[in-house]
């Protein structure tokens, strides 16, 4: 299986399961010592308050290509 085809099975997931990967994810990239725990953990709460966020309309997010137009932006 290629890493897109990975994605895009992830991507079928509900979102509370993607979630729940993401965080087992997390954890194990923390156990090699490459992600600082607390770090992780603070990563995940934030996301989970961003989709709650975006599931109940109080954000609008910001397009893809947007946030790609200001990243490359901001290397030149």
């Amino acid at each position: 299986m290629t890493l897109e085809n990975l994605e895009a099975e992830v991507l079928l997931l509900p979102k509370d399961s993607q979630a729940a990967l993401l965080a087992r994810l997390l954890e194990r990239l923390g156990q090699s010592n490459e992600i600082d725990r607390e770090v992780a953990v603070a990563w995940a709460e934030e996301a989970e308050l961003r989709d709650r966020a975006m599931d109940d309309r109080q954000d609008h997010g910001i397009a893809a290509a947007q946030v790609f137009q200001r990243i490359r932006a901001s290397l030149q």
